[in-house]
């Protein structure tokens, strides 16, 4: 299952500075991550139930994979300071919320 390709809304991007294809990727990405929180925390709450989640989690690890492939098109060195720190944004947020979970 690829990554759908996300919705680029360059009206507001254009506002806050931040490239519309990276606002939109980003963005996909915390939403597929929320995905995977809950998918884990379903999985932390009833661990006896794995064999039933298998083919959910086989999904959810095929868009991780294309998520991967996608970020390594982007060049943080060539990011200008307004997609830094949005990358920045999204990755503290995905990160408090995978805290969560651990």
């Amino acid at each position: 299952m690829a990554v759908e390709e996300p919705e680029i809304n360059e009206q507001a991007s254009a506002v806050d500075g931040v490239d519309p294809e990276l606002k939109a990727f980003l963005d996909s990405y915390e939403e597929f991550m929320d995905e995977y929180i809950a998918f884990m925390k379903k999985y932390t709450e009833d661990p006896g139930n794995a064999v039933s989640m298998l083919t959910e989690y086989a999904t959810i690890m095929e868009k991780y994979g294309d998520f991967a492939e996608k970020i390594e098109q982007y060049d943080e060195k060539e990011m200008s300071t307004e997609d830094a720190k949005y990358y920045l944004e999204v990755t503290t947020r995905v990160t408090q919320k995978m805290l969560e979970i651990y």
